[in-house]
């Protein structure tokens, strides 16, 4: 049902189409490159970005900066409420400029459908996160009106398979910002889900914090700066570390990895690199000590 669902509703939102901007700064040519027709990305909203307040960062699945959503006539704007995602690269190709050997990116995106995405917290970040998603506690009087307004901002549909709350319960799950400027994770907004698909982020983001949570210990999760920074990177040493990599495995063979891919439209391999991306991401925030924000 949950993936029938996507599918419709992928129907009813045609995907959004724009060319990457800033692909010549910070040595990203050498990535634009290298992309394939069909490759996954991942935009990432940058509030804190000094250029523009509304930038939206594209990334490979390496945490690799490649560029940006276009700032044009507003473009991205159009991406206010992704604070993650998934995109998906249409075509690359040598720029059409007179003497310009540089290349570009065309990519394909829904910024009127939500992504389901993972942010998994290590110790202590994880205690305080999970201290300000008890929303009684955390919101307080407030609660009531959030919810309604979430409910209504959504239509009472699912975020990400537009299914309605009459035919599956909706469930109200945190919404994180990665604010690599301020070195601090920020509840932003809540975001409504359906029941199971809640759950399944719920046990993928417990199985991450405890594969990431093992390989810190073993000392075998390397490459964790371009995760929590953006940096385009040299992508050396970001292979997952034997501790890891059998539990990333491990983790994919379960139903909720299964669900986690045909929402999004990502094969195993995709799975795999977002899962290391996180786990690294996670241990990034632990190891520079991130500040845990309410910004609601």
């Amino acid at each position: 049902m949950l993936v029938a669902a996507r599918t419709a509703s992928e129907h009813k939102h045609p995907p959004d189409t724009f060319r990457l901007a800033g692909v010549t700064f910070e040595g990203r040519q050498e990535l634009v490159r290298a992309l394939q027709p069909d490759q996954i990305l991942l935009l990432e909203r940058e509030p804190w970005n000094p250029y523009d307040a509304a930038a939206v960062r594209v990334s490979d699945l390496r945490g690799r900066t490649l560029g940006y959503v276009p700032r044009k006539d507003g473009h991205n704007s159009r991406y206010s409420c992704t604070e993650h995602g998934f995109a998906l690269v249409a075509s690359v190709g040598q720029v059409a400029e007179p003497e310009s050997s540089n290349y570009g990116a065309i990519a394909l995106a829904r910024p009127d459908l939500a992504s389901l995405t993972l942010e998994p917290l290590l110790p202590p970040a994880a205690a305080e996160a999970a201290r300000l998603s008890d929303l009684p506690a955390s919101l307080g009087p407030r609660l009531p009106a959030l919810r309604a307004a979430t409910l209504a901002a959504a239509n009472y549909k699912c975020e990400v398979t537009g299914l309605g709350q009459a035919r599956l319960p909706l469930a109200l799950t945190p919404v994180w910002r990665f604010n690599s400027a301020a070195r601090s994770v920020q509840l932003v907004r809540l975001a409504a889900l359906s029941l199971p698909l809640a759950e399944a982020k719920r046990r993928l983001e417990q199985g991450l914090l405890e594969a990431a949570a093992a390989a810190v210990a073993a000392g075998t999760l390397p490459g964790t700066a371009a995760a929590a920074g953006g940096s385009s990177g040299s992508g050396a040493g970001e292979e997952a570390g034997g501790v890891l990599s059998a539990a990333l495995h491990r983790l994919l063979a379960t139903p909720q990895a299964y669900l986690f891919m045909e929402v999004n439209g990502l094969a195993e391999a995709d799975v795999l690199a977002y899962f290391l991306l996180v786990a690294r991401r996670a241990a990034a925030v632990q190891a520079e000590a991130w500040r845990v924000e309410l910004l609601m």
